[in-house]
């Protein structure tokens, strides 16, 4: 990229990483880390060229929130899904991810989907978002406008 003097890197991030109180302290840390560096890489890489943003998605019923929300059985704060989660299973973990962004997020009406997520991506890519450098695009239907900690 530094040759051609063009190019976009896009990290993925979290709500984690714009707020406070989200559990395990290692994912939060980690995706604070995440945003700074998308910071700091757009600081250093812009002279050439070179865009770096980031996004940080609300909860979406992928495979790591299911794998993640399973991990937490023996507190009774997760799910058993035993070996692999079949479509059920997944269809549950959207229900409640549903839930609980009706709940939490401003935005009402709608679900944030995996599809969301790409089209984030595929805007920060294009030539659309060709002023944008080191943004953190928060995509979580306005959690985070009304929620600066989570309590745990």
């Amino acid at each position: 990229m530094v040759p051609s003097r063009s190019g976009c890197i896009i990290s993925t991030a979290s709500v984690a990483g714009a707020m406070g109180g989200l559990r395990p302290h290692a994912y939060t840390a980690s995706k604070h880390a995440i945003v700074g560096l998308t910071k700091n890489k757009a600081c250093e890489l812009g002279r050439y060229g070179i865009r770096v943003n980031c996004i940080s998605p609300f909860g979406v019923a992928t495979s790591m929130l299911i794998d993640a929300w399973s991990g937490h059985e023996e507190d009774g704060e997760g799910m058993d899904f035993g070996s692999s989660p079949c479509e059920e299973d997944v269809e549950k973990i959207e229900e409640l991810v549903k839930g609980l962004a009706n709940l939490k997020a401003n935005l009402k009406g709608a679900t944030l989907k995996a599809k969301d997520i790409a089209e984030a991506a595929l805007f920060l890519a294009s030539d659309e978002s060709k002023y944008v450098s080191g943004h953190n695009l928060v995509v979580d239907g306005g959690y985070t406008t009304s929620k600066n900690c989570v309590g745990l």
